[in-house]
């Protein structure tokens, strides 16, 4: 500092701080290092303080806090803090975000086996003809089960298909990977398809609905037989009818037996196709 007295004018010079120390960014640079450290340090703690389900529990919390709370068994970890050494354990408690839920309307079930078609939704023609169409899905599914719970039954489960109609429930058992349902050229059962029909009679005795039977063959003729294909899918499906009949399907319920030939494949089939040697037992609404 330089004094100047003459004249009766004082200055005085004072050196910027700048000069004396070279400023505070080192310092700025040491707390972000320091804070580094303290938190890799903190990480190789946890690593080795945690095992593989505790770090995906921490993991949780931090990238969704608002969903999860670190709790050390019934209570809340102590005051040292979550990352105290001495803490026992590690745990999560999921907190449920405290905002309200979209109401959802529940598809109605029949006894757990699924969701009810939308054929049933669409029925119409009041709660009774609606409780009949439940009655008949509810026994489509018993029958599924006790094919596929069936050891001997399971492996012709892709030679039988059903489902829910406006008409009823129709039930369709078809010849596929040389599994023939009759016979070749006759109308007699194959033990399997005796079987299966069984099941059908078991689940369709208790009810009263009437019941259509169709019998259907393909377009090849057997040149070894006078039976022409209208006979044979008659016979058939006379055959079927029968077999409900014997294990306790009252013969008042059988509406109409039909032999349609090969006038009627399958969609999507050629007439010579396999599969269009099938009998299909349609369970009527009323």
């Amino acid at each position: 500092m330089a004094e100047e007295n003459e004249g009766g004018i004082v200055k005085k010079c004072k050196k910027c701080k700048c000069e004396e120390g070279g400023g505070s960014a080192w310092e700025v640079a040491y707390g972000d290092f320091m804070t580094s450290m303290m938190a890799f340090f903190l990480v190789m703690w946890l690593i080795a303080a945690t095992n593989v389900k505790q770090r995906k529990t921490l993991s949780t919390y931090f990238t969704h806090p608002g969903a999860t709370s670190l709790t050390e068994g019934s209570s809340q970890l102590p005051s040292k803090g979550v990352f105290d050494v001495g803490s026992k354990s590690l745990t999560i408690s999921t907190r449920i975000p405290e905002m309200p839920l979209p109401t959802v309307k529940k598809e109605k079930t029949i006894h757990g086996r699924g969701l009810i078609p939308k054929v049933m939704k669409n029925t119409g023609g009041g709660t009774s003809r609606q409780k009949n169409t439940v009655r008949l899905y509810s026994i489509m599914m018993k029958i599924k089960q006790t094919i596929m719970h069936n050891k001997q039954l399971l492996r012709y489960k892709n030679q039988i298909k059903m489902e829910i109609t406006e008409d009823g429930l129709r039930i369709v058992i078809f010849d596929k990977n040389n599994k023939p349902m009759f016979l070749p050229g006759s109308a007699k059962l194959e033990p399997y398809a005796k079987e299966i029909l069984d099941i059908v009679a078991k689940e369709l005795k208790n009810i009263s609905n009437k019941i259509v039977i169709e019998g259907h063959t393909d377009s090849i003729a057997y040149e070894d037989s006078n039976l022409s294909n209208w006979d044979l899918s008659t016979m058939r499906a006379n055959e079927t009818r029968r077999e409900l009949e014997v294990n306790g399907v009252s013969k008042d319920r059988f509406d109409s037996v039909i032999g349609y030939a090969d006038t009627r494949p399958m969609p999507g089939t050629s007439p010579q196709d396999p599969v269009n040697r099938r009998i299909v037992v349609i369970v009527k609404k009323f």
